[in-house]
């Protein structure tokens, strides 16, 4: 297991206010706003490096003792190949801040918020292109819950925070319906894949601000029958 504690993270102001739409507050304002931000962010990280040991319908089994049930999951993966389960997080000080700014502006609020989503995303960037280098190639996420959820359920995140152990780790717990504490956190398996995995391609919501592919249809798993180690 190896923790990224900080995730090396640099957040430019300049970016930041494009990206939040931050332009439409003036400099005088921005400027604070934007270092606040910077001083909130603690973005951490928790992976493992694991092998797929078995491979047998919509299950499979890692080195580490842990069954993950998912069809896309045994449908792209191989039996031997590495995996690698992870969980990232900025931490709870931006949000708290985005709620303490809700009070006296929803927009300055609004704006926190959208800086903690850039951020996050830049810190899981990272983390993927530490897992790329490590694994020799392009690598795929796949995120319990993402798309419809029936290709990888929310539940699996269970099995992802018994191998990492977040609350110990880098400060992220679970609730009971499996949602992550602080928010602003996100977890997955990364894994070399014969063509990249994609949620959204198989994802029919039209209104989704986080879509990054149209919608292509259903996904149709390859058999997974004979990959049985």
């Amino acid at each position: 297991m190896e923790v990224i504690d900080p995730v090396p993270l640099e957040l430019d102001a300049g970016e930041l206010r494009e990206t939040t739409r931050g332009r439409l507050l003036g400099e005088n304002e921005i400027a604070p706003l934007m270092e606040k931000c910077r001083q909130l962010i603690e973005p951490k990280a928790v992976l493992a490096f694991v092998k797929v040991t078995r491979i047998e319908k919509d299950e499979v089994r890692l080195g580490s003792g842990h069954t993950l049930r998912s069809i896309v999951l045994a449908s792209m993966l191989e039996h031997g190949q590495t995996v690698v389960p992870y969980v990232v997080t900025i931490g709870p000080g931006l949000e708290k801040q985005a709620s303490e700014e809700a009070k006296g502006s929803v927009f300055r609020s609004w704006v926190l918020e959208r800086a903690g989503d850039h951020a996050l995303e830049k810190a899981g960037a990272y983390v993927r292109s530490h897992v790329r280098e490590a694994l020799g190639g392009d690598v795929s996420s796949f995120s319990p819950g993402s798309g419809t959820g029936k290709l990888f359920g929310i539940e699996q995140q269970e099995v992802l925070f018994q191998i990492l152990d977040p609350p110990e780790s880098i400060g992220v717990c679970l609730t009971a319906g499996c949602m992550m504490v602080p928010r602003k956190s996100v977890s997955g398996v990364l894994a070399a894949t014969r063509g990249e995995y994609v949620a959204c391609r198989y994802c029919p919501r039209e209104r989704c601000e986080t879509r990054s592919e149209p919608f292509s249809g259903e996904y149709y798993p390859l058999e997974c029958e004979g990959k049985v180690g």
